[in-house]
């Protein structure tokens, strides 16, 4: 929701207004091709060239330089004319023979409005997926069938709706509780943990990649560490130093032409309004990305733990339902797998506790009944596997004494 109500206030705020404003450092330079075309110079700085240099960010500001990242001329290497103390004077060196400055340039501004939304529709689409896996399609029309008012309907028509939902889920619940085929007991049983496992490490994943490629996209600054440097630098005052050093509000533009004299190079100083929102939007979207990280790698722990500790989600299931503990309740729901535990939880979660007991007791009395039966037919079949003879030194057959 955050992502998409960024990206739409800074829609507005690109299209309805200007983006920047640039002035021309040819001061008094009746000539000057900025102040003759100043809407051409703002758009064309806007779409190409933004830029500040990184060894300035080093200075002191504005003892040194009049904005982060800015100086006077982008190619002065030191100062003509300038001495130390003693008075000797300093010795410039020739421009070819210094290492020119490192520019950085921010065009990514434009594209903030679409990143929110990327982002927006990055979160959205681990729950498509869960909606899709889990089979909560299948699940809705029973819930549905439970979630009634029981002084709107005669004892008879609950009655029917009782022994169609236990009957669906009974032929739901069945094969998790007493199918022991390996593909059974091993995938189909346990499908809704794989899933909500496989959603919560999606979100996970995300959220570390979009953390990761938001830090990419800004070539000057530490984003990683954005929102915890702010908070380190409120005690001395010098915050701004930390979102301007990411954000300039101040940036250089140049724009070369040809004019009377061949080509020419004009150097502008822009102001960049958007960078005033940006600063708090990526600060209060960092804090968010931290949070939904930790809350993620926390999510993901607390699954594994229900799927080993079934206790928990047992005493979860009574307080839900408003059962008392009963050990048929228990042998049904420790045996039907997380899957058809979590089948039950949403009946619980969506029913009258009166009519989810009453359905309770037909599934569990089906389910058991089976379970019951179907461990007679496996003990049977052992006890022939114990009673079949082996032959002796004489072929004659010896049979168990136990059978």
């Amino acid at each position: 929701m955050f992502c998409i109500l960024s990206g739409t206030i800074m829609t507005f705020k690109q299209n309805l207004g200007s983006i920047i404003h640039c002035i021309s450092d040819a001061r008094g330079d009746d000539s000057s091709f900025a102040d003759a075309h100043a809407t051409f110079v703002q758009d064309y700085c806007a779409a190409q060239g933004l830029y500040t240099l990184k060894e300035v960010y080093d200075k002191s500001w504005p003892d040194e330089i009049p904005y982060p990242g800015i100086l006077q001329m982008k190619t002065i290497g030191c100062f003509p004319g300038r001495q130390f103390k003693n008075g000797t004077p300093i010795q410039c060196p020739d421009e070819k023979d210094l290492k020119p400055f490192t520019t950085v340039y921010h065009v990514w501004y434009m594209f903030v409005p679409f990143y929110f939304c990327a982002v927006g529709i990055a979160f959205y689409f681990p729950y498509t997926v869960f909606r899709h896996l889990s089979g909560i399609y299948d699940i809705k029309p029973m819930l549905n069938s439970l979630a009634l008012d029981i002084g709107a309907y005669t004892e008879e028509d609950i009655s029917r709706r009782i022994d169609n939902v236990s009957r669906w889920l009974y032929i739901k619940l069945d094969p998790y509780m007493n199918n022991m085929l390996p593909y059974t007991q091993i995938v189909h049983k346990h499908s809704i943990f794989y899933t909500v496992m496989l959603v919560k490490v999606m979100y996970l994943a995300t959220s570390v990649s979009i953390f990761y490629a938001t830090h990419r996209i800004f070539d000057q600054g530490n984003f990683a560490l954005y929102g915890y440097d702010v908070l380190m630098s409120i005690p001395q005052e010098t915050s701004y130093k930390v979102m301007d050093t990411i954000f300039p509000k101040m940036v250089g533009c140049e724009i070369n032409m040809w004019g009377r004299t061949g080509e020419q190079s004009e150097s502008l100083l822009c102001v960049l309004p958007q960078n005033i929102g940006n600063q708090y939007f990526f600060l209060i979207f960092w804090f968010l990305l931290i949070l939904t990280i930790l809350s993620n790698c926390i999510s993901v722990i607390v699954t594994i733990f229900r799927f080993i500790f079934v206790s928990g989600s047992y005493k979860r299931f009574l307080a839900t339902s408003l059962l008392n503990h009963e050990e048929r309740y228990k042998l049904v729901f420790t045996h039907v797998g997380t899957t058809g535990r979590y089948i039950l939880l949403l009946c619980a979660d969506h029913s009258n506790p009166k009519i989810f007991e009453d359905l309770l007791e037909i599934v569990c009395s089906l389910l058991i009944a089976n379970y019951h039966k179907r461990k007679r037919s496996r003990d049977k079949g052992h006890s022939r596997a114990e009673g079949v003879g082996t032959k002796g030194r004489h072929g004659l057959s010896f049979v168990d004494s136990t059978v």
